[in-house]
C-alpha cells in the first residue's frame, strides 16, 4: 500500500471521494504526526462492494507505537465526511495522549459500546426478551408456542409482569403470582413454574439478568399420577352423550375411546396422514409422525373396523369444512380446539341424561366424579389388560408409551419393533369388548386376546 504525505484540506479530501474500485492508499497528515488519510478499502472483492458503499471510503486512522520497541499500530478513528477534518486532527491528538498512558482507546471505545448495548439490553421489557427468547429458543421446541402462551399469555405466569424490566423482577412477585395461579389450576402452576426457570435461566447465559429469579421457589403443587379409570357403567353414559354433541367432538371423543391415542395427536389428525385402504375395506392404517408424537417417533396407528367408520364418517360429515386438511376441524385452515369448552358441554350432557334416567327410576342421580380426556387412556389399558389379556407390552405401545412394561433396561433400549400385528390384533378385540358391553350393539362373543391364542 503506497503512502504519500501532504497538507491535507476539506477540500483535497472531497475530491478523493469516491475512490476508483481496487485502489487502497493512504494519505499523511502534515499538521498531526501518525494522522493519515485512507482512501479505498482493504477488503474489496468485486463491483457489488460499490454498490453497497464499502469501496471509495476515505477515513482517517492514527499509526502509533504502545511502547517504543513495538511495531507500529493503526487504529481507526472515524470516516470522512462523518468525522470532519478537524475533529479527526484532535481526536489524533487525543488518542496519542491515551497512547502514551498505556491506553488503548480503540479498546476502550469498544469496551463502552459493549456497556452503553448491555443498558440497553437490559432495559427491554419481559415481553421484548420473550421475544427473542422465542425466536432463539422456543421456535426450535414442539411445545414452543403452548410454552409461550404459560409464560405471558392471558393466564401466563408473567402476563402482569411482561411490561417491566427483567432485572426488576422479585422472587416474591413471582412466588405471588405463582400462588395466584395454583388456587384454580395447581398442576399448570408447576408447569409455569418450569417454563419460567427455563427462561430465566437462559436471560442468565444471555447476561439478561445477573441471577435467576425463580430458581429457589418450589412447586406450589403436589403431583400424583393420574390412576383414574372407568367402569363399564361410566363409558356408556360418555358414549351416550358423545353421540349427542355432533361433529366435531362428538366423533373425536368416540376416536378417544376406542383409539386411545393422545389427545392433541388425534384433534390434529390430518386426512393426508390416514389410509382407510380402497372401497370395501374395513380396517386402515394411520400413519403418525416423529413430529406430532409427544416421544417422537413416527408410528402406524392401525385402524379397526370401528375406528376406521368413525374417521370416515368424520371427513364426509357435512359440518367439516370441505377444504380443511383435518379430520376434526371447525374452519378450513386449523384443526379442532377448545376442548375444555367442548368437556363442559360432555359433562352438562352426561348429567342431563342421568338426571332423566333417575327421575325415570325415582331415585336420585349420582354424579360422576370429575374425569379428563387423559383417563380414557388409563380407562383402556385397566380394561383391555384385565379383560382381554392384552399384553402389556402391547398396550404401551398402542398408547405410544416408552415401554414401561418392559423390566429389561437393555430390552428398551434395543427393541424397536412396532408390535403391529399384535396391536392391530389387540385394538381389534378391544373394539369388539366396547361394541359388545359399552355401545350394546351384538356383534358376536367378545373373545380375550389370552383364549384366543389357546
Amino acid at each position: 500500500m503506497t503512502t504519500a504525505k501532504e497538507e491535507l484540506t476539506t477540500k483535497r479530501l472531497e475530491a478523493l471521494m469516491p475512490a476508483p474500485v481496487g485502489q487502497r492508499y493512504e494519505i499523511a497528515d502534515t499538521h498531526v504526526g501518525g494522522l493519515r488519510v485512507r482512501v479505498g478499502d482493504a477488503k474489496i472483492e468485486s463491483t457489488d462492494r460499490r454498490r453497497n458503499g464499502k469501496a471509495g471510503h476515505v477515513s482517517f486512522v492514527l499509526l502509533a507505537r504502545f511502547t517504543p520497541k513495538a511495531n507500529p499500530t493503526r487504529r481507526t478513528l472515524g470516516t470522512f465526511p462523518e468525522l470532519s477534518l478537524g475533529d479527526a486532527r484532535q481526536k489524533a491528538i487525543d488518542w496519542k495522549t491515551l497512547i502514551r498512558r498505556g491506553i488503548d482507546p480503540a479498546e476502550e471505545a469498544k469496551q463502552r459500546r459493549a456497556e452503553a448495548e448491555h443498558r440497553r439490553l437490559s432495559r427491554r421489557t419481559i415481553g421484548e426478551v420473550l421475544d427473542q427468547y422465542e425466536a432463539d429458543k422456543l421456535a426450535n421446541l414442539r411445545r414452543g408456542k403452548a410454552t409461550r402462551r404459560a409464560l405471558d399469555g392471558s393466564c401466563g405466569l408473567l402476563a402482569d409482569l411482561r411490561d417491566r424490566e427483567p432485572n426488576s423482577i422479585s422472587r416474591s412477585e413471582i412466588r405471588a403470582a405463582l400462588r395466584k395461579r395454583a388456587l384454580t389450576s395447581p398442576i399448570s402452576a408447576n408447569r409455569q413454574l418450569a417454563y419460567a426457570k427455563a427462561f430465566f435461566n437462559w436471560c442468565v447465559a444471555e447476561e439478561i439478568v445477573s441471577a435467576n429469579p425463580a430458581q429457589s421457589i418450589a412447586k406450589p403443587s403436589i403431583e400424583r399420577a393420574r390412576d383414574r379409570h372407568h367402569s363399564l357403567d361410566e363409558l356408556q353414559e360418555i358414549w351416550r352423550a358423545a353421540v349427542e354433541l355432533g361433529y366435531p367432538f362428538g366423533h373425536l371423543v368416540r376416536l378417544l375411546m376406542v383409539l386411545p391415542m393422545r389427545r392433541e395427536e388425534l384433534a390434529a389428525m390430518p386426512i393426508a396422514e390416514v389410509d382407510l385402504g380402497p372401497e370395501g375395506a374395513t380396517e386402515g392404517i394411520w400413519t403418525l409422525p416423529a413430529e406430532r408424537t409427544k416421544r417422537a417417533n413416527a408410528l402406524r396407528v392401525p385402524l379397526g373396523p370401528l375406528a376406521r367408520s368413525i374417521v370416515s364418517e368424520a371427513i364426509r360429515n357435512e359440518a367439516r369444512p370441505n377444504k380443511s386438511p383435518f379430520v376434526f376441524s371447525t374452519t378450513e385452515t386449523t384443526s379442532v380446539s377448545g376442548f375444555a369448552k367442548a368437556k363442559r358441554r360432555l359433562d352438562r350432557t352426561i348429567a342431563a341424561n342421568q338426571a332423566k334416567a333417575a327421575e325415570a327410576s325415582g331415585v336420585d342421580p349420582v354424579p360422576m366424579p370429575h374425569w379428563t380426556f387423559h383417563d380414557l387412556r388409563t380407562s383402556f389399558t385397566t380394561l383391555a389388560c384385565e379383560e382381554l389379556g392384552v399384553d402389556a407390552a402391547v398396550a404401551d405401545r398402542i398408547l405410544n408409551h416408552v415401554a414401561t412394561a418392559t423390566t429389561s433396561k437393555i430390552m428398551r433400549v434395543y427393541n424397536k419393533s412396532e408390535l403391529f400385528e399384535q396391536r392391530r390384533l389387540a385394538l381389534c378385540a378391544w373394539e369388539d369388548f366396547v361394541r359388545n358391553r359399552v355401545i350394546g350393539e351384538e356383534s358376536g362373543k367378545v373373545v380375550p386376546i389370552r383364549a384366543a391364542r389357546v
